[in-house]
């Protein structure tokens, strides 16, 4: 019977040889994670350890040296918040202008405005 395969440690130490594709860290400190295995086939998550970007990998282990032969399956772009500047000191008085000079009910304020015209001027 086959010695079984230790796929991490194969990854990990093949993990040196390759840089993050998007900011460039060595991949040696990145998380590799086994997500699925089918026979001698493993669905592989690598993780960056500097900007967390994640990708799969197909790792299909390939005759009696079980030297694996990989293929990159998705690339993962990591989540980020979008940055929205904070609101200013007159982003505040226009709004408080706003609400003081405002007469009508509450869900009047935000009704979108119909789309003007330009006229033409001849």
């Amino acid at each position: 019977m086959p010695e079984p395969v230790n796929i991490l440690k194969i990854l990990r130490e093949r993990a040196k040889d390759y840089d993050c594709s998007v900011c460039g860290t060595n991949h040696a400190r990145s998380d590799i994670r086994v997500v699925g295995k089918i026979d001698r086939s493993y669905v592989v998550r690598v993780t960056c350890s500097e900007c967390k970007t994640a990708f799969k990998l197909l790792v299909v282990l390939e005759g009696a040296s079980d030297e694996p032969a990989v293929s990159r399956v998705k690339e993962e772009r990591a989540r980020t918040r979008r940055h929205t500047p904070p609101m200013s000191i007159d982003d505040v008085l226009d709004a408080h202008e706003t609400l003081r000079a405002h007469t009508g009910d509450v869900t009047a304020l935000f009704k979108r405005a119909p789309a003007r015209r330009l006229a033409r001027r001849a």
